[in-house]
């Protein structure tokens, strides 16, 4: 539960459209994954609820995937690639890629 309250609640609730910074793998993964769980239940319960949900958290995933692409050292313009079929698996892809280090 408290990973639920910290990785998808805060994320929604305080960086609902926070573009600036950067995200972990760890907090990109926990909010697509909880995103994706509850999708499914209310996709289950009534599809026009799942829709409904995901058209809500649409702005902060996109957040959350443009500050995992700037952590991982990619342009956040690699969302633009989601327009397309194919992009989907490529956002998936480079937000997988471990994050740059820092230079000293």
């Amino acid at each position: 539960m408290e990973l639920f309250k910290k990785y998808f609640v805060n994320i929604v609730t305080k960086k609902y459209i926070a573009f600036e910074g950067t995200a972990g793998r760890e907090e990109f993964w926990y909010f697509t994954l909880f995103a994706a769980i509850i999708s499914l239940v209310l996709g289950l319960i009534f599809a026009f609820l799942a829709g409904l949900f995901n058209l809500a958290i649409l702005l902060p995933w996109l957040s959350v995937a443009a500050r995992r692409l700037r952590n991982a050292g990619h342009s956040p313009w690699w969302l633009l690639s989601l327009i397309f079929g194919i992009g989907i698996f490529i956002v998936l892809f480079l937000c997988a890629l471990p994050s740059k280090k820092a230079s000293k």
